[in-house]
């Protein structure tokens, strides 16, 4: 009976973690032979067709009668398929798709990671060099939401609740310290 009952819980925790995840599986899971852009650097016409999945930094967003294209900065990927800012760079590359990318929501800065194929080159200028990039057809594209942390006041009490004790009866016996702000009861 332990058995069984361990079994169910164990399914229903499973069940709960495994929906808690929005992140599409093609953007999660590397394909087989995994290409860097470090790898490809200089020898793109060898790698064409060649499935890739690679994520980085917004800097520019092109919008044509055919195809959008958006100019990225790689960044390694976590296991996730997130994009690593704080670590350094391979270089740029080209997103190109057939749907429109609104440059007010894919705005600079914006992190996304793509899964798609690599499909020739192309340059463009940054600042005054003229750069050979790769260009990669988009099968998948995931926006990351940028991180915002919690802001707390720093001194936050967790056993105060607007104003009140809520684990004593005299809910309307408080006063203010005037150092920190929050309640305060005398009894």
């Amino acid at each position: 009976m332990k058995q069984l009952s361990a079994f169910f819980v164990t399914s229903f925790v499973l069940v709960l973690l495994s929906g808690c995840s929005n992140i599409p599986k093609q953007i999660t899971t590397a394909p087989s032979n995994d290409l860097q852009l470090n790898e490809i650097q200089g020898k793109i016409e060898n790698f064409a067709n060649q499935d890739v999945r690679w994520g980085g930094e917004v800097v520019n967003v092109e919008n044509n009668n055919d195809a959008s294209i958006m100019q990225i900065v790689q960044y390694p990927l976590n296991h996730y398929g997130k994009p690593i800012t704080n670590q350094s760079s391979d270089g740029r590359f080209l997103a190109k798709t057939t749907e429109f990318i609104d440059p007010v929501v894919y705005k600079k800065g914006t992190l996304l990671t793509f899964t798609g194929i690599l499909n020739g080159k192309d340059s463009r200028k940054v600042d005054q060099k003229e750069l050979i990039m790769p260009v990669l057809e988009v099968s998948s594209m995931y926006k990351w939401q940028p991180y915002q942390p919690i802001q707390r006041d720093p001194f936050y009490d967790p056993f105060f609740y607007n104003g009140f004790y809520p684990y004593h009866g005299y809910h309307n016996r408080y006063w203010h310290h005037p150092r920190f702000g929050y309640p305060y009861y005398y009894w």
